[in-house]
């Protein structure tokens, strides 16, 4: 038979101890606590909130970044989207110049295509692009950069710097076969052609396809040109980032407080010569 007593004393010095080691863990808790809600936040904007875009593409699904605290004096988490200095596709713009809108709102920045269509006098200054119906959209929603690439071409708009891009006017009209053999078979003739601001005519200012048929035609709108290009906001970051708050922060911080404890424990006591030793 084994007999186990416990020394009241040692139970006591135990417990103020344990008292003394909490409330020196609280701070290493809170700054535990604000990094797991940081990524809470952006788990749940990755999870839930982006992929109810259109047909977000990877590059908006892996838009978020947590800053994390590193200090227990100034636990402060930071979520938001991924900064500039990252090299990316969009012409070394980052995820917060290229989709930053999604989280303010408001008027968008011009895009590259529409830089080079100023450049060559077809698309005014201070206005922009947007597809016309006659569109078929990509799987991300966005306008085929294939058709983007065709369009600029088409029209000369490409800067020629070492390589001659832009079409003349015999490869106008071998692209034009090619395209009406490839998606209008019965047609007769197929054309891109511009209606300019200030232009005398019934269509909107813009790019337009023209398929021609043995009887009749089939005019279609491809790029339009307008004065504004607003986005609405989307996500509302910082509600979203309360709602998580709300939602996590007393299971949160109990368990980081219990993960502060148990690692302060067990650096303090397995510096300690057990008691065999």
């Amino acid at each position: 038979m084994a007999k186990i007593e416990i020394d009241m004393k040692e139970i006591e010095r135990l417990a103020k101890e344990f008292d003394q080691v909490r409330k020196q863990q609280i701070p290493y808790a809170l700054r535990l606590t604000a990094n797991k809600l940081a990524e809470n936040t952006k788990l749940h904007m990755e999870t839930k909130q982006i992929p109810s875009l259109d047909r977000p593409t990877r590059y908006a699904l892996n838009m978020m970044r947590v800053d994390y605290a590193r200090s227990n004096k100034n636990p402060v988490a930071t979520v938001k989207v991924k900064d500039t200095a990252m090299v990316t596709k969009r012409g070394m713009f980052g995820p917060d110049q290229v989709l930053g809108h999604l989280f303010t709102g408001g008027q968008r920045r011009g895009k590259g295509f529409e830089g080079l269509m100023q450049q060559a006098g077809i698309l005014p200054k201070g206005m922009y692009a947007v597809p016309g119906e006659g569109v078929t959209l990509d799987g991300y929603g966005n306008m085929p950069r294939g058709l983007i690439v065709q369009l600029l071409a088409y029209f000369r708009a490409f800067q020629e710097s070492g390589f001659r891009a832009n079409m003349t006017t015999k490869s106008r009209a071998a692209f034009g076969r090619r395209h009406r053999r490839k998606n209008y078979q019965s047609a007769q003739s197929f054309n891109f052609f511009l209606i300019r601001v200030g232009d005398k005519s019934r269509l909107h200012p813009g790019i337009w396809s023209r398929v021609g048929f043995s009887v009749g035609k089939s005019i279609k709108p491809i790029l339009m040109f307008v004065n504004k290009a607003v986005y609405r906001r989307y996500f509302d970051l910082p509600s979203i980032a309360d709602m998580i708050i709300e939602r996590d922060l007393e299971f949160v911080f109990n368990q980081s407080l219990n993960h502060a404890i148990a690692t302060s424990f067990w650096r303090r006591y397995s510096r300690r010569p057990s008691p065999e030793g």
